[in-house]
């Protein structure tokens, strides 16, 4: 099982390949110059920033649950859970 750690400890382009192979998007965001897409990889969320400009992924963050409700809460729809 990979774990976060063992995630980090990887380099850019397999951290890339494992993410876009193996994780399942989840949901994306802009900030500044960046599409940042969010993904859920094993237990754990890693955000991938993706610049368009350049079409380069510039880098790859393991995200905690906390920080991911909240850069992505106006996203986040639970209206489902209490029908």
């Amino acid at each position: 099982m990979l774990t976060a750690e063992k995630f980090k400890k990887l380099q850019m382009e397999e951290q890339v390949t494992t993410l876009l192979g193996q994780g399942q998007e989840l949901l994306e965001r802009i900030y500044i110059y960046y599409v940042v897409k969010l993904y859920f990889l094993e237990d754990f969320y890693v955000e991938i920033w993706y610049q368009q400009t350049t079409n380069r992924i510039d880098k790859l963050t393991v995200v905690q649950l906390d920080d991911v409700i909240h850069l992505y809460e106006s996203q986040i729809n639970i209206s489902d859970l209490f029908k």
